[in-house]
C-alpha cells in the first residue's frame, strides 16, 4: 500500500476511533445513571417498614425495569468499549507503519 493510501486509511481510523470513544462516552453515562437508579430503587426498598417489605410483591416495584435496563446498558457499553479498544489497537499498528514509511 503507498504511503498516501496508508495516511487516508490512518485518517479513517482515527475518524473511526474518536467516534467509538464518543459513543463509549455515552454508554459509560447510560450505565451509570442505570445502576444509579437501581441503587437508588434498592434504597428506597430497604427503607420501608418490615410489614410493608414482607407485603410487597416484586412486581409491585419498578426492580425488573430497573434490572433489565441495566442488562442493556452493560451490554451496550461493553460492546462500545471493545470497539473502542479494537479500534486503538489497530490504530496503534498503523500509526507504527505510516512513521515507517511501509
Amino acid at each position: 500500500m503507498s504511503s498516501a493510501g496508508l495516511e487516508q486509511k490512518l485518517r479513517q481510523l482515527e475518524e473511526a476511533t474518536a467516534a467509538a470513544q464518543s459513543v463509549l462516552l455515552t454508554k459509560e453515562s447510560e450505565l451509570s445513571s442505570a445502576l444509579d437508579a437501581l441503587a437508588k430503587a434498592k434504597t428506597k426498598l430497604r427503607s420501608l417498614d418490615p410489614e410493608s417489605q414482607r407485603a410487597l410483591q416484586v412486581n409491585d416495584t419498578e426492580l425488573p425495569e430497573l434490572i433489565g435496563a441495566e442488562i442493556i446498558a452493560r451490554e451496550e457499553y461493553d460492546t462500545a468499549k471493545t470497539r473502542y479498544e479494537t479500534n486503538q489497537k489497530y490504530l496503534s499498528l498503523f500509526r507504527d507503519r505510516v512513521s515507517r514509511g511501509t
